[in-house]
């Protein structure tokens, strides 16, 4: 009965060693995180109430709110990744579809038929990058492999201008 007791006393403060550590090695880096309800006010009236959440001191609002705010149309295109708030627009720019097609049409006679096109991200200035590549099975067995870069091309969302991208 001593024995287990002493396992057990044991592992209580073996595991209270480990706990603590790992709360004390992440105690620097933790972030300041609230989630309040807040009036929001334009000129002095009051338009809306909503949760907020605040980071370190900086508040994030949703789009919802900034629209009712502000008093403008909120309108989500999430075929060309746009969130428009007021008036849309007359150029929205194309879809990530149409940039693949895009580099499909100008590039397919030197793609080679088993080759994926596929839009990977938007960069920094809100323009498509577009990855062609195939997958290479190493082991036949097990299905473990890579891809191989065939490109990368940057796809201008307003123009439909293609740049070959090689800063990797």
């Amino acid at each position: 009965m001593k024995d287990k007791v002493k396992g057990l006393v044991f592992g209580l403060i073996l595991g209270s060693l480990f706990t603590s550590s790992a709360i004390f090695a992440d105690f620097g880096t933790k972030e300041m995180v609230w989630n309040k309800t807040i009036n929001f006010f334009m000129n002095g009236e009051k338009k809306t109430t909503d949760d907020v959440v605040i980071v370190n001191g900086t508040s994030y609002i949703p789009l919802k709110t900034a629209s009712k705010v502000f008093n403008v149309q909120l309108t989500a295109d999430f075929d060309r990744n746009n969130i428009y708030l007021g008036r849309i627009p007359t150029n929205k720019g194309i879809t990530a579809l149409q940039a693949i097609e895009k580099v499909k049409s100008v590039y397919g006679n030197k793609i080679p038929k088993n080759y994926h096109v596929s839009m990977e991200e938007i960069d920094e200035d809100g323009n498509y990058l577009v990855h062609v590549y195939e997958i290479v099975i190493d082991n036949k067995v097990t299905g473990d492999g890579h891809t191989a870069t065939f490109g990368w091309y940057i796809v201008d969302k307003f123009t439909g201008d293609i740049i070959p991208n090689t800063d990797f």
